[in-house]
């Protein structure tokens, strides 16, 4: 994405669990050959999902566990439409909720009746990772990156009394440490025979490199005293904290490559030299969402870079004290948004494959809650879970995305 960092040859992401290896340490990682893949691209102004390779950390645990039973949808009352690339939402103060217009560079209220009031104005710029805690609104402001001629732009900001204020800015933080420079993405042992064959304008993506300078805050989340907001940067392929009270930036975890072997038809697909069929590609991982869940560990979601399997995304869960982690859902397709309720159950935007799953509290597998065309975000409030919908426009069609809520029904 180039407004959601997923970018066409490389992208980032995250773990943990029990026992908690180091998320940038390669043997956290598997090769999983992939057969009849095929990449597919949605690009928008701002937006380029691409698909991702296989491969995630290995050492699954349990979703937190804080309940017993099963949830499944109940009523879904559409609550706006209209929307400009909905892809952050945050449940706000009585009936509101935030959403961010990410490609119109707004970030919005709507209220119990169904009425948008823009509350900030970023004319070409990103706007994201919405998060509020009391009377303040915390959200991302991005524009700029690899191949673009406009600075790089990386804040972490936050509405206050109706004035906004810049807390943190990851783009200095970036440029000035670049913490996987030394990471090693794009093919892997591959002979400089064969590196020669690869097309010029993919050669600097898919040969031998490390992470560039880039900065694209995504996600935020609070943690639970309220001082910290942790930071998912899908730019950077870190997780970032910063402390509220002096907009301090504290660096949490690199997240390693995922490793996937190329096969035929990705060689075909991506327009490939036959030398690099079941030749390994680490992609770059994407963190796209983050959650502090109720045992206090970061929960992310992680959508990889190409080529794609369907079904490479995970979430991961990741200790903030130590930024060590490990696997926690594996399988899952363009995850891109994460939630959980009261009682442990995380629900999951999986963007491309038009659904909403649930990973039910002590377990880790994901089964359909719902499905959704094109949901970018999920979130709990108390009358049930909102999502955005339908995020990205149909070719010649106005943008309508949507701010939804289904209601929750449980049973024993």
């Amino acid at each position: 994405m180039t407004g959601v960092a997923v970018r066409q040859w490389g992208i980032r992401c995250s773990v943990a669990g029990t026992a908690l290896p180091r998320l940038d340490h390669p043997q956290s990682l598997r090769t999983d050959p992939m057969k009849g893949n095929t990449a597919r691209f949605f690009s928008t102004t701002l937006l380029t999902v691409a698909l991702a390779g296989s491969g995630v950390a290995a050492g699954a645990a349990e979703v937190q566990h804080h309940g017993v039973g099963t949830v499944s949808p109940g009523d879904k009352t559409e609550l706006a439409n209209a929307l400009v690339g909905p892809l952050r939402i945050a449940a706000g103060p009585g009936e509101s909720t935030f959403v961010t217009q990410n490609f119109a560079g707004l970030l919005s209220s709507v209220d119990g009746n169904g009425v948008v009031m823009n509350l900030v104005e970023r004319p070409n710029i990103e706007v994201g990772g919405v998060t509020t805690h009391g009377p303040d609104t915390y959200f991302t402001e991005s524009v700029g990156g690899p191949g673009e001629t406009r600075p790089l732009v990386a804040n972490v900001s936050v509405l206050r009394n109706g004035a906004v204020t810049v807390l943190a800015d990851l783009a200095a933080f970036e440029t000035a440490n670049n913490f996987d420079a030394k990471s090693e993405y794009g093919l892997q042992n591959t002979p400089q025979s064969c590196l020669d064959q690869l097309p010029p304008p993919i050669a600097p993506y898919a040969g031998p490199h490390g992470g560039e300078v880039y900065s694209h805050p995504y996600a935020t989340a609070l943690d639970p005293t309220g001082h910290t907001l942790f930071v998912a940067d899908a730019g950077a392929n870190s997780i970032f904290a910063i402390d509220l009270a002096t907009g301090a930036v504290r660096f949490i975890s690199l997240i390693g490559p995922v490793p996937t072997v190329l096969t035929a038809a990705d060689a075909a697909e991506f327009g490939l030299p036959a030398c690099t069929i079941g030749r390994t590609y680490n992609s770059e991982p994407v963190p796209t969402d983050i959650e502090v869940g109720k045992d206090g560990y970061l929960y992310v979601s992680s959508l990889p870079g190409v080529p794609e399997g369907e079904m490479a995304g995970s979430v991961l869960k990741i200790d903030p004290a130590t930024g060590n982690g490990a696997s926690v859902i594996v399988g899952l397709h363009t995850p891109t948004g994460l939630a959980f309720d009261d009682k442990g159950n995380l629900f999951i935007a999986e963007l491309m494959a038009n659904r909403i799953s649930v990973v039910p509290a002590g377990t880790t597998k994901a089964v359909l809650f719902t499905q959704a065309v094109l949901p970018a975000d999920v979130e709990v409030d108390s009358k049930g879970l909102l999502a955005t919908t339908n995020v990205l426009p149909a070719p010649d069609a106005p943008p309508n995305g949507m701010l939804v809520r289904y209601g929750l029904v449980y049973g024993g």
